[in-house]
């Protein structure tokens, strides 16, 4: 245990160095992020022209929803699925099977470690954005937050994992990964507020996963939730998430040394 630790924390350590030191990378990322939350700006100004108020939020409640949202699912966007495929087609993954740590905790490792490089410079512009537009955030508490957001990383790994494996049986993933951002953000209430649905789609959602990927973090860190039933279901959808996850990896593995792959 004490091996796979270090092994993992040695992997997410390197992987955040290696997408951190891209200079010229992370400069393009960071400026395609302060334009996009500058078109969300004056998108969201034009939807509230003439009108205070929708779905019971004022024009500066719903753009600090949809820009804090965007910007977790700019951080934790790990790309996970793709990593794996583009491992599968290679044929990499048949070294990474013989290594001593599993292949989900392994992945698990590497989205870490990109997820905390993407945190260190989408963060920064996250801030300048919020003091140009006279926004700021205000968390009931940072430590539902922050659990809050651990556990959306715990279950967007899991589906991108479970998605990637697919390599083994789709030879182009494209299409399948397209479909999961738009499901995850758009149900997940990253491109809108889940307020904006009717109420029993708000109720469903709320005891599905998807209300937990971005809704319920950004509700804490905006200060619109200090309920912490919310962070309880959004564990319990993580347990589920992982074992879902291992299973299917068990499910994988046991078909390649069947057909000798």
């Amino acid at each position: 245990m004490k091996h796979r630790l270090k092994a993992c924390t040695a992997l997410a350590w390197g992987n955040a160095r290696i997408v951190a030191t891209d200079k010229r990378g992370r400069a393009i990322l960071t400026l395609g992020y302060l334009l996009g939350m500058w078109l969300l700006y004056y998108l969201w100004q034009a939807l509230y022209a003439g009108n205070d108020r929708h779905a019971g939020m004022s024009f500066a409640t719903a753009l600090l929803h949809v820009v804090t949202a965007q910007t977790l699912f700019a951080i934790l966007q790990a790309f996970g699925d793709w990593r794996l495929a583009r491992e599968i087609r290679s044929g990499e993954v048949a070294t990474a099977l013989t290594q001593p740590v599993s292949l989900p905790l392994r992945h698990a490792a590497l989205s870490l470690g990109r997820v905390l490089a993407q945190a260190a410079y989408f963060l920064p512009a996250f801030g300048v954005f919020l003091l140009w537009a006279g926004l700021r955030l205000t968390p009931s508490s940072w430590l539902l937050a922050i659990a809050s957001i651990m556990l959306s990383f715990v279950l967007l790994f899991c589906i991108d994992f479970v998605v990637g494996l697919a390599g083994f049986i789709a030879t182009d993933l494209w299409g399948i990964t397209a479909s999961k951002d738009v499901v995850v953000q758009f149900l997940g209430g990253a491109l809108i507020p889940l307020a904006f649905l009717p109420a029993g789609v708000q109720a469903a959602l709320y005891w599905l996963p998807f209300a937990h990927f971005f809704n319920t973090p950004v509700a804490y860190l905006t200060g619109q939730s200090s309920d912490i039933t919310p962070l309880l279901i959004q564990a319990v959808w993580a347990v589920l998430f992982v074992l879902a996850a291992h299973m299917a990896s068990r499910i994988i593995q046991r078909k390649l040394v069947i057909f000798g792959a």
